[in-house]
């Protein structure tokens, strides 16, 4: 664990004044481990080296949604920036642009135009469907919707959390994969995406070592933790007909960065729990994937 982690809890007893939610001369971040998008973050902190102040948000007991969190970051979602002088920074793909332009050695924008596009082109495609409604249906049928409906275990129980999720886009994606299940069509739609998302990638690796251009970029921080989520869910299967897909995910998960970033802060119960529920559901991906 970063030696720099601090539990949100205990500052939150200190005050309800979000400026003391700081630490002076640090760039602080509000992270969850298991996050894709606080992982895409914190790769690119590992990157280029920036020591930070990280703090821990328990989104299992709800703590992104408490009011004591919505003064830091009114859309209750991690990660979120807070800087030296208390100002705000959300947004995951956005917080990959603010350390590009803070601090710009080493460079993980390409200076090409044409492959500035191209990366700014995977981060749109994650951000506007892998990460809602994907990511998220995919993880929650395999894997957390069994401690979600053993928590709420009446409608009137899952009304009141749909409500509380921030923006009418998660609350319906978070509907849609609380009913659905491995042989709905929800879960199968999922699937495909990410089929196809992967086959582009494996054409995008014919032609350069890199997804955009000859040098490691955001464009992978973008994209890895997407895979590596279906990794833990068991689901490698999905490109063992890509070489390089696979060769691509393991240079970048052999990177120090990757080690420091995410193998190092894992939580192993969540990934115990991603592993048995992803074995048991590998055989029905296999099947939707050769239909």
């Amino acid at each position: 664990m970063n030696e720099n982690s601090v539990s949100l809890q205990a500052t939150w007893r200190r005050s309800y004044d979000s400026r003391v939610f700081i630490t002076m001369g640090m760039l602080n971040l509000y992270d969850h481990s298991e996050s894709v998008c606080c992982q895409k973050v914190r790769l690119a902190l590992a990157e280029k080296g920036v020591e930070y102040h990280r703090h821990l948000v328990n989104c299992e007991e709800r703590e992104h949604l408490r009011p004591e969190y919505l003064q830091i970051n009114p859309k209750g979602v991690v990660p979120v920036f807070v800087d030296e002088q208390g100002r705000t920074i959300d947004e995951s793909s956005i917080m990959l642009e603010y350390l590009e332009d803070r601090y710009p050695d080493p460079p993980l924008m390409p200076r090409d135009p044409y492959w500035r596009a191209t990366r700014r082109l995977w981060a749109r495609r994650i951000d506007d469907g892998m990460h809602i409604p994907h990511i998220s249906t995919i993880s929650f049928v395999i894997s957390f919707g069994q401690k979600f409906r053993q928590r709420f275990d009446t409608q009137e129980k899952v009304d009141i959390w749909l409500s509380s999720l921030p923006g009418e886009a998660l609350r319906n994606a978070q509907r849609r994969a609380s009913v659905a299940n491995l042989q709905s069509e929800t879960f199968r739609t999922s699937i495909m995406a990410y089929d196809a998302f992967l086959a582009d990638m494996e054409v995008r690796l014919e032609q350069t070592p890199w997804l955009a251009g000859e040098a490691f970029s955001l464009a992978e921080i973008d994209v890895v933790p997407y895979l590596w989520r279906l990794h833990n869910l068991q689901l490698t299967g999905m490109w063992a007909r890509r070489p390089r897909v696979a060769d691509w995910l393991s240079r970048v998960t052999s990177r120090p960065s990757f080690r420091k970033a995410i193998i190092a802060l894992q939580e192993e119960h969540w990934l115990e729990a991603m592993r048995a529920t992803g074995r048991e559901a590998w055989p029905t991906v296999s099947e939707i994937l050769d239909r």
